[in-house]
């Protein structure tokens, strides 16, 4: 069975699901769904066939994207809700357009969207898993059919090389990840000067730090400092510092995001690995970023003009990924050790001191919004990156060899 045919949405089963969780007991519901469950499985793809064909009739080119992904992350939800075309279904397709895979043989020419090159091994949680299969990723890649390999910025590209045989450099890429454009709402006058914090996780993201340099600007400054903070990654015996309104949830509905980013001055997110969809996020509202300078560079977040960045003393996608560290575990343990030593009290530092900036007007954050704007209207906005794609797909089917350059 290839790839494709596992794009399955749940939608379909989780209407049963409901519908059985009101009329029988759990016992016997958990009985049904795990005797059943390849039937709403293969309901689901059979709704997805379905719906995708008859999207997609008349399109040109036909192309296909697993539509189960659409459900799954922020980066992947606008080919649902911002699509560059109508997408088709697999038998169908002329095109496909994969996430984090390359199949073996592909039926059709295809391109591959991904988070990093190693996520080709299919495991993007495991380094070690990809580092131990680069032969087989660069014999996917090299396949005829595998046109164009495209991940979310030119600073991961030049990482992400040292994985491939320089021969498939020309299939490389990049093309901006998207957010869709908001209206313009600052915050009202005399409101706090909030920060904006956004953490799936803990180490990695710098949360501590974060809530660091929070606590400095709260005894500085009093109730003219809040953090709106969302996230669901605090210990539970973690003491949240005064002034921190908390939205503990796993993702931000449409109404959610609009309320916090439209009363942020900041978003602040001192991260050491990938963080790139808040980001944008933050552009589309106008809302200046704080954040650390990691493999993206000055792509995201244009230092001093759309926001600042700081330096940091360790990410993952710098020299040491897949050399000191081989596995994901290996990286947060040398975060972790290296706060214990006091080695993040620069990323505080550097933090409090933009900041102080921010609040203090030294900084021009009307400025800075009007700018973080017009970075997202220019290569952050669906239209931007749907520009992007329908290159990318022309010059797949017509066989080109080197992968398209947009403008920046």
């Amino acid at each position: 069975m290839t790839q494709a045919n596992h794009s399955t949405n749940v939608d379909f089963a989780w209407t049963l699901r409901k519908a059985l969780a009101r009329r029988l007991s759990p016992r016997t519901k958990l009985q049904i769904m795990k005797r059943y469950h390849w039937l709403f499985l293969q309901l689901d793809r059979l709704r997805d066939l379905i719906q995708m064909t008859v999207n997609g009739l008349g399109q040109k080119p036909q192309v296909y994207f697993p539509r189960y992904l659409t459900k799954r992350h922020n980066a992947w939800r606008t080919y649902a809700t911002y699509p560059p075309l109508r997408y088709t279904s697999y038998p169908l397709a002329e095109l496909c357009h994969w996430v984090n895979l390359v199949p073996d043989r592909p039926r059709q020419p295809c391109v591959a969207e991904c988070e990093h090159i190693l996520a080709l091994a299919r495991d993007i949680t495991s380094w070690q898993t990809g580092l131990q299969n680069l032969d087989l990723i660069n014999r996917l890649v090299a396949q005829d059919r595998c046109r164009f390999v495209f991940t979310y910025s030119a600073g991961l590209v030049e990482h992400s090389r040292r994985y491939l045989y320089p021969d498939l450099w020309s299939k490389l890429g990049h093309i901006y990840l998207c957010a869709p454009s908001q209206p313009i709402a600052p915050p009202p006058p005399g409101s706090p000067f909030t920060i904006l914090m956004i953490a799936s996780r803990y180490s990695d993201k710098g949360l501590p730090e974060a809530l660091q340099a929070f606590r400095v600007m709260r005894q500085r400054h009093g109730n003219a400092v809040r953090m709106l903070l969302v996230t669901q990654a605090i210990p539970s015996n973690y003491s949240l510092p005064e002034g921190v309104i908390h939205y503990d949830t796993p993702r931000m509905s449409a109404s959610l995001k609009k309320q916090v980013f439209q009363a942020a001055h900041v978003l602040y997110i001192p991260c050491y690995s990938d963080t790139a969809v808040p980001l944008c996020e933050a552009g589309s509202f106008g809302v200046p970023a704080l954040t650390t300078r990691i493999q993206h560079g000055d792509e995201y977040v244009q230092d001093g003009v759309t926001g600042y960045l700081i330096d940091t003393p360790i990410y993952a996608y710098s020299a040491h990924y897949g050399t000191k560290w081989k596995t994901w575990q290996d990286f947060i343990a040398d975060i972790d050790t290296t706060r214990e030593s006091g080695g993040l009290q620069s990323v505080i530092e550097q933090s409090i001191d933009r900041l102080e900036a921010m609040f203090s007007n030294q900084a021009d954050l009307a400025a800075m919004s009007c700018a973080a704007r017009a970075l997202h209207a220019k290569r952050f906005s669906p239209e931007a990156r749907n520009q992007c794609l329908l290159r990318l797909y022309a010059a797949a089917l017509a066989g080109e060899a080197q992968f398209p350059t947009f403008p920046e």
